[in-house]
């Protein structure tokens, strides 16, 4: 009686013909090549920002200069002129005055004359209407003691626009001399202030075009 043959031993660690990869041997390459990919992003990175400008300090600077002492300084913007006072070299922009050659002819208006003014423009900007005692002329200023004599010209018939008391008008004429007859030519009396534009000795010639309605 013969026995069957049986297949020979396979030798010990030996992977059969067409049989399953070992699985390991696999995963290694593929975490080898994820390593490097992270270390060299990791190198990228860095060189990006060592590539970017920094100060020295690491804060922002501010220029300055020096003065001859060796002191630091910095530069300020002038501060703007205060409004007019009133006094001579005034601003002509400032409410409540009439100004000539620089100086607010209401704060003077006793001595116009001595001032050399006459024939100057004159600018008034947003002074008062005190009284409008003739159909062509008007006191303005701050009081009936403050106030100058304005007689409009240019006016053919009436005027579409009427001066009453109380508007604060803006206006450029040219200072005149007043005569002693003015103040009787102009229709006004001792009660309206005849005797104090005589001894003022000058008005203010507006054209009636130059005329504005302040408020």
């Amino acid at each position: 009686m013969s026995t069957p043959d049986r297949p020979a031993a396979r030798p010990a660690g030996a992977t059969p013909v067409g049989g399953k990869p070992n699985r390991r041997k696999l995963l290694l390459p593929l975490l080898l090549g994820l390593i490097a990919l992270v270390v060299l992003l990791l190198l990228l990175s860095r060189c990006g920002n060592d590539d970017k400008p920094s100060s020295p300090t690491g804060a922002s600077s501010t220029t300055s200069s020096a003065s001859p002492t060796g002191t630091a300084t910095t530069d300020a913007t002038p501060s703007e002129p205060a409004p007019n006072s009133g006094q001579p070299g005034g601003d002509t922009n400032a409410e409540g005055t009439v100004t000539a050659g620089g100086d607010d002819l209401l704060a003077a208006q006793t001595s116009i004359g001595q001032g050399g003014h006459d024939g100057e423009q004159a600018v008034g900007y947003a002074v008062k209407v005190q009284s409008v005692p003739a159909d062509e002329g008007f006191w303005v200023g701050a009081s009936t003691t403050d106030r100058l004599w304005v007689q409009l010209s240019g006016v053919h018939g009436e005027s579409d626009y009427k001066v009453k008391q109380g508007d604060v008008l803006t206006f450029t004429g040219t200072v005149k001399t007043a005569d002693k007859s003015f103040a009787a030519n102009v229709g006004l009396t001792a009660g309206e202030g005849a005797d104090q534009l005589t001894q003022q000795g000058h008005y203010i010639s507006v054209p009636s075009s130059s005329v504005k309605l302040s408020r």
